[in-house]
């Protein structure tokens, strides 16, 4: 809001495209330029016996999100970007 100036929900969401934000976890997460998803690490691991996480394998950095999955038909003729609000 700070960055579109105003309450305005095409306005806002506009806003938000590209801004960076840091996560608690110290990794910073990117929204998209076009479909507003998070650019995102990935992390693999496993659990151990007192309930806390062994880091096995992580991506160097973010990763783009999919918006859609490549795995569901007709996923494939949805747009890539968000659908505009009609408020």
């Amino acid at each position: 809001m700070e960055k579109a100036g105003t309450t305005d929900v095409n306005k806002v969401r506009a806003a938000m495209a590209g801004q960076t934000v840091k996560a608690p976890d110290g990794f910073t997460l990117k929204m998209d330029q076009t479909n507003h998803h998070l650019h995102k690490p990935v992390m693999i691991g496993e659990v151990e016996e007192n309930g806390q996480f062994n880091m096995v394998w992580q991506t160097d950095g973010p990763v783009r999100a999919q918006p859609w999955s490549p795995y569901i038909a007709g996923n494939d003729k949805k747009p890539d970007h968000p659908v505009k609000s009609t408020q």
